[in-house]
Protein backbone atom coordinates (compact mmCIF):
# COMPACT_ATOMS: atom_id res chain seq x y z
CA UNK A 1 0.00 0.00 0.00
CA UNK A 2 1.02 3.28 -0.99
CA UNK A 3 2.02 5.36 2.50
CA UNK A 4 1.33 8.60 0.46
CA UNK A 5 -1.11 11.79 1.71
CA UNK A 6 -3.40 11.57 -0.73
CA UNK A 7 -4.60 8.22 -0.09
CA UNK A 8 -5.52 8.83 3.21
CA UNK A 9 -6.95 12.49 2.14
CA UNK A 10 -9.32 10.67 -0.54
CA UNK A 11 -10.34 7.99 1.99
CA UNK A 12 -11.20 10.76 4.33
CA UNK A 13 -13.45 12.21 1.34
CA UNK A 14 -15.20 9.13 0.95
CA UNK A 15 -15.83 8.66 4.96
CA UNK A 16 -17.28 12.17 5.21
CA UNK A 17 -15.08 12.42 8.39
CA UNK A 18 -15.60 15.03 10.68
CA UNK A 19 -12.71 13.37 13.03
CA UNK A 20 -9.22 14.18 13.76
CA UNK A 21 -6.20 12.73 12.18
CA UNK A 22 -2.72 13.91 14.07
CA UNK A 23 0.66 12.50 12.66
CA UNK A 24 4.11 13.68 14.39
CA UNK A 25 7.67 12.11 13.33
CA UNK A 26 10.59 13.54 15.52
CA UNK A 27 13.78 12.18 14.84
CA UNK A 28 16.44 12.92 17.62
CA UNK A 29 20.29 13.07 16.72
CA UNK A 30 22.99 12.27 19.41
CA UNK A 31 26.60 13.73 19.21
CA UNK A 32 27.36 9.79 18.13
CA UNK A 33 25.64 9.80 15.31
CA UNK A 34 22.99 7.38 17.07
CA UNK A 35 19.52 8.62 18.01
CA UNK A 36 15.48 7.74 18.35
CA UNK A 37 12.57 8.40 15.95
CA UNK A 38 9.39 8.83 17.70
CA UNK A 39 6.14 8.69 15.73
CA UNK A 40 2.74 9.77 17.35
CA UNK A 41 -0.11 9.17 15.92
CA UNK A 42 -3.56 9.99 16.95
CA UNK A 43 -7.45 9.53 15.84
CA UNK A 44 -10.68 10.95 16.62
CA UNK A 45 -12.91 8.61 17.99
CA UNK A 46 -15.80 9.23 14.96
CA UNK A 47 -12.61 7.99 12.62
CA UNK A 48 -11.87 5.27 14.79
CA UNK A 49 -15.39 4.08 14.75
CA UNK A 50 -15.83 4.21 11.04
CA UNK A 51 -12.78 2.47 10.24
CA UNK A 52 -14.02 -0.76 12.74
CA UNK A 53 -16.98 -0.87 10.99
CA UNK A 54 -15.63 -0.80 7.42
CA UNK A 55 -13.33 -3.51 8.50
CA UNK A 56 -16.22 -5.49 9.69
CA UNK A 57 -18.35 -5.01 6.61
CA UNK A 58 -15.49 -6.25 4.08
CA UNK A 59 -16.47 -10.14 5.00
CA UNK A 60 -13.43 -10.53 6.94
CA UNK A 61 -13.35 -13.02 9.71
CA UNK A 62 -14.97 -12.05 12.94
CA UNK A 63 -12.99 -9.33 14.54
CA UNK A 64 -10.10 -9.41 11.93
CA UNK A 65 -8.79 -6.24 11.55
CA UNK A 66 -11.82 -4.88 13.64
CA UNK A 67 -9.56 -2.49 16.09
CA UNK A 68 -7.48 0.10 14.41
CA UNK A 69 -6.39 1.30 17.80
CA UNK A 70 -4.56 -2.38 18.28
CA UNK A 71 -2.94 -2.93 14.75
CA UNK A 72 -1.63 0.68 15.38
CA UNK A 73 -0.09 -0.79 18.77
CA UNK A 74 0.87 -3.96 17.16
CA UNK A 75 4.65 -4.78 17.82
CA UNK A 76 5.22 -7.07 14.43
CA UNK A 77 3.92 -4.21 13.10
CA UNK A 78 5.77 -1.71 14.58
CA UNK A 79 8.91 -3.95 13.49
CA UNK A 80 7.86 -3.65 10.09
CA UNK A 81 8.08 -0.56 9.92
CA UNK A 82 10.98 -0.66 11.22
CA UNK A 83 12.62 -2.41 8.67
CA UNK A 84 11.23 0.17 6.21
CA UNK A 85 13.32 3.30 8.47
CA UNK A 86 16.65 1.44 7.35
CA UNK A 87 19.14 -0.84 8.14
CA UNK A 88 19.87 -1.05 12.08
CA UNK A 89 16.75 0.25 13.14
CA UNK A 90 14.93 -0.86 15.98
CA UNK A 91 12.03 -1.23 18.30
CA UNK A 92 12.45 0.35 21.64
CA UNK A 93 8.32 0.56 22.78
CA UNK A 94 4.96 1.14 21.58
CA UNK A 95 2.72 2.36 24.79
CA UNK A 96 -1.15 4.09 23.83
CA UNK A 97 -1.59 7.74 23.95
CA UNK A 98 -4.62 9.93 24.20
CA UNK A 99 -5.12 13.57 22.95
CA UNK A 100 -8.35 15.40 22.92
CA UNK A 101 -10.55 13.11 23.14
CA UNK A 102 -8.96 10.69 20.29
CA UNK A 103 -6.71 7.82 21.01
CA UNK A 104 -3.37 6.22 19.03
CA UNK A 105 0.01 5.11 19.62
CA UNK A 106 3.50 6.75 20.35
CA UNK A 107 6.16 4.11 18.84
CA UNK A 108 9.77 4.57 19.79
CA UNK A 109 12.48 3.40 17.37
CA UNK A 110 16.27 3.56 17.94
CA UNK A 111 19.01 4.14 15.63
CA UNK A 112 22.93 3.79 15.23
CA UNK A 113 23.72 5.36 12.93
CA UNK A 114 21.88 8.03 10.90
CA UNK A 115 23.91 7.60 7.64
CA UNK A 116 21.62 4.52 7.51
CA UNK A 117 17.91 5.56 8.36
CA UNK A 118 16.02 6.68 5.26
CA UNK A 119 12.51 7.94 6.72
CA UNK A 120 10.07 9.67 3.60
CA UNK A 121 8.68 12.54 3.97
CA UNK A 122 5.08 10.50 3.02
CA UNK A 123 5.79 8.22 5.46
CA UNK A 124 3.49 9.59 7.72
CA UNK A 125 0.45 7.33 7.52
CA UNK A 126 2.05 4.64 10.14
CA UNK A 127 -1.86 4.16 11.39
CA UNK A 128 -3.64 3.65 8.15
CA UNK A 129 -0.78 1.14 6.96
CA UNK A 130 -1.29 -0.78 10.03
CA UNK A 131 -4.73 -1.74 8.42
CA UNK A 132 -2.95 -3.10 5.39
CA UNK A 133 -2.12 -6.76 5.25
CA UNK A 134 -0.04 -6.73 2.39
CA UNK A 135 3.17 -8.82 3.57
CA UNK A 136 5.05 -7.37 0.76
CA UNK A 137 7.77 -4.81 1.42
CA UNK A 138 7.02 -1.17 1.26
CA UNK A 139 10.24 0.98 0.98
CA UNK A 140 10.36 4.45 0.64
CA UNK A 141 10.85 5.44 -3.13
CA UNK A 142 11.91 8.64 -1.95
CA UNK A 143 13.62 8.73 1.03
CA UNK A 144 15.56 11.75 3.19
CA UNK A 145 19.42 10.59 2.99
CA UNK A 146 21.06 11.52 6.07
CA UNK A 147 25.13 11.93 5.38
CA UNK A 148 26.89 12.73 8.67
CA UNK A 149 30.60 13.04 10.04
CA UNK A 150 32.82 14.84 12.42
CA UNK A 151 29.89 16.90 14.16
CA UNK A 152 28.20 17.65 10.65
CA UNK A 153 24.89 16.43 9.46
CA UNK A 154 23.88 17.08 5.76
CA UNK A 155 20.21 16.40 4.63
CA UNK A 156 19.60 15.65 1.18
CA UNK A 157 15.21 16.46 0.68
CA UNK A 158 14.05 14.53 -2.52
CA UNK A 159 13.09 17.29 -4.93
CA UNK A 160 10.95 16.00 -8.39
CA UNK A 161 12.75 16.95 -11.78
CA UNK A 162 11.46 20.31 -13.06
CA UNK A 163 9.43 18.44 -16.15
CA UNK A 164 7.44 16.02 -13.15
CA UNK A 165 5.75 18.72 -11.39
CA UNK A 166 2.28 19.36 -13.00
CA UNK A 167 0.82 22.68 -13.28
CA UNK A 168 -2.79 21.97 -13.17
CA UNK A 169 -3.97 23.21 -9.76
CA UNK A 170 -6.45 25.85 -11.56
CA UNK A 171 -7.35 23.11 -13.63
CA UNK A 172 -9.19 21.70 -10.99
CA UNK A 173 -12.88 22.08 -10.88
CA UNK A 174 -13.75 22.74 -7.50
CA UNK A 175 -17.96 22.92 -6.55
CA UNK A 176 -19.09 26.44 -6.19
CA UNK A 177 -21.41 25.03 -3.18
CA UNK A 178 -20.90 26.80 0.37
CA UNK A 179 -22.09 23.96 2.28
CA UNK A 180 -20.10 21.60 0.60
CA UNK A 181 -16.78 23.77 1.35
CA UNK A 182 -18.04 24.17 4.55
CA UNK A 183 -18.14 20.41 4.91
CA UNK A 184 -14.44 20.15 3.47
CA UNK A 185 -13.22 22.71 6.01
CA UNK A 186 -14.98 20.58 9.19
CA UNK A 187 -13.89 17.47 7.65
CA UNK A 188 -9.66 18.94 8.16
CA UNK A 189 -10.01 20.75 10.82
CA UNK A 190 -7.91 18.80 12.83
CA UNK A 191 -5.74 16.83 10.33
CA UNK A 192 -2.29 17.93 11.02
CA UNK A 193 0.85 15.91 9.78
CA UNK A 194 4.64 16.77 10.90
CA UNK A 195 8.55 15.66 10.60
CA UNK A 196 10.69 17.32 12.84
CA UNK A 197 14.49 17.21 13.38
CA UNK A 198 15.71 17.72 17.07
CA UNK A 199 19.80 18.10 17.27
CA UNK A 200 20.21 16.86 20.72
CA UNK A 201 23.26 18.53 21.67
CA UNK A 202 22.35 22.02 20.11
CA UNK A 203 22.54 23.43 16.82
CA UNK A 204 25.86 25.86 15.96
CA UNK A 205 24.99 26.81 12.56
CA UNK A 206 22.25 25.31 9.63
CA UNK A 207 20.99 26.98 6.70
CA UNK A 208 17.67 25.11 7.42
CA UNK A 209 14.61 27.33 6.39
CA UNK A 210 12.10 26.34 9.37
CA UNK A 211 14.30 26.34 12.84
CA UNK A 212 12.95 26.85 16.36
CA UNK A 213 15.81 26.06 18.68
CA UNK A 214 17.88 22.70 18.44
CA UNK A 215 14.64 21.51 16.49
CA UNK A 216 13.80 21.84 12.68
CA UNK A 217 10.91 21.41 11.10
CA UNK A 218 11.31 19.48 7.56
CA UNK A 219 7.66 18.95 6.38
CA UNK A 220 4.58 20.07 8.38
CA UNK A 221 0.83 20.48 7.08
CA UNK A 222 -1.64 22.24 9.19
CA UNK A 223 -4.99 21.10 6.17
CA UNK A 224 -7.92 22.98 9.01
CA UNK A 225 -5.20 25.94 7.54
CA UNK A 226 -5.18 24.89 3.96
CA UNK A 227 -8.56 24.26 3.57
CA UNK A 228 -9.78 27.79 4.94
CA UNK A 229 -8.77 30.03 1.75
CA UNK A 230 -9.86 28.66 -2.21
CA UNK A 231 -5.95 28.24 -3.25
CA UNK A 232 -5.58 25.94 -0.43
CA UNK A 233 -8.01 23.81 -1.68
CA UNK A 234 -7.40 24.01 -5.19
CA UNK A 235 -3.47 22.92 -4.63
CA UNK A 236 -4.94 20.17 -2.48
CA UNK A 237 -7.39 19.10 -5.00
CA UNK A 238 -5.00 18.96 -7.46
CA UNK A 239 -3.00 16.31 -5.34
CA UNK A 240 -5.68 13.72 -5.91
CA UNK A 241 -3.76 11.40 -8.62
CA UNK A 242 -0.54 12.08 -7.73
CA UNK A 243 1.67 9.71 -5.92
CA UNK A 244 5.19 11.29 -5.21
CA UNK A 245 5.50 12.52 -1.62
CA UNK A 246 8.11 14.82 -3.19
CA UNK A 247 5.94 16.14 -5.98
CA UNK A 248 2.89 16.31 -3.74
CA UNK A 249 5.10 18.60 -1.65
CA UNK A 250 6.17 20.75 -4.56
CA UNK A 251 2.19 21.53 -5.36
CA UNK A 252 1.53 22.51 -1.86
CA UNK A 253 4.38 25.14 -1.69
CA UNK A 254 3.90 28.24 -0.23
CA UNK A 255 -0.07 27.57 0.56
CA UNK A 256 -0.95 28.85 3.81
CA UNK A 257 -0.80 26.17 6.51
CA UNK A 258 2.58 24.32 4.49
CA UNK A 259 6.01 24.50 5.77
CA UNK A 260 8.45 22.66 3.48
CA UNK A 261 11.97 22.59 3.93
CA UNK A 262 13.42 24.93 0.33
CA UNK A 263 17.04 23.95 0.45
CA UNK A 264 17.67 20.86 -1.46
CA UNK A 265 20.73 20.08 0.58
CA UNK A 266 20.22 21.12 4.68
CA UNK A 267 23.60 21.66 6.66
CA UNK A 268 23.91 21.44 10.08
CA UNK A 269 26.40 21.97 12.51
CA UNK A 270 26.19 20.56 15.75
CA UNK A 271 27.50 21.93 19.48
Amino acid sequence: MKKIITTFISTLAALFLTSCFQHEMTITLNKDGSGTVVEETVMGAEMLGMIQQMAAGFGGEPGEAADPLADMLSEEKAAKRASEMGEGVTVEKVEPIESNGGKGARVTFAFEDINKLRPDLGSGMGAVAALDDDDEDDLPENPLVFKYDDGTLTITIPRPEADETPDGAQDVDMPDDPQATAMMQQMFADMKMSMKLVIAPGIAETNATHRDGDTITLMEMDFGKIVQNPDGMQKLAATENEEDPAIIMEMLKGVDGVKLEVEPEVTVTLN
